[in-house]
């Protein structure tokens, strides 16, 4: 069982860690603090009943009526449990309650677990960004309508 909350700054280095096991890139405790100094509500965590973390996601608003899904992390050891969805429709909800109608995030186009995650909660891809990783790899930008996501 997870437990779904507001992440806060005493989070940061642990999501941090959980950031950088999970993602191909490095991402210091520089760049997941400004996440919760620009969005402080878009920070949502998963932990277990002894409160480690199993899952993270950082937001950021946008304009427009925009919100981005800059990092997304779930511990692997305990993907295909739940945790995943229950942290988007939690970043849905949260968008929905501060009038975001759109959500968007970038992905590898290699990486087709993650694409099939999304488009199985309504995200659809919207452009092709080429060199878009500090490696030189590409990605697909997806979008989804906060009211239309569908959850679990």
């Amino acid at each position: 069982m997870a437990i779904i909350r507001q992440a806060t700054e005493r989070d940061v280095e642990a999501v941090c860690a959980l950031i950088n096991s999970s993602l191909d890139q490095y991402f210091s405790p520089l760049v997941v603090g400004f996440f919760f100094a620009q969005w402080p509500t878009g920070q949502i965590v998963a932990e277990d009943v002894f409160g480690n973390l199993l899952g993270a996601i950082c937001g950021s608003k946008l304009d427009s009526g925009r919100a981005s899904i800059s990092l997304f992390a779930v511990d692997e050891a305990f993907r295909g449990k739940g945790i995943g969805t229950s942290l988007l429709d939690s970043f849905r909800r949260r968008c929905m309650m501060e009038g975001v109608g759109v959500m968007q995030l970038e992905v590898r186009p290699m990486n087709l677990r993650a694409r099939s995650f999304y488009e199985a909660h309504g995200f659809t891809v919207i452009e092709h960004l080429e060199n878009f990783y500090a490696d030189g790899g590409d990605a697909y930008r997806m979008s989804a309508f906060v009211s239309s996501c569908r959850t679990g």
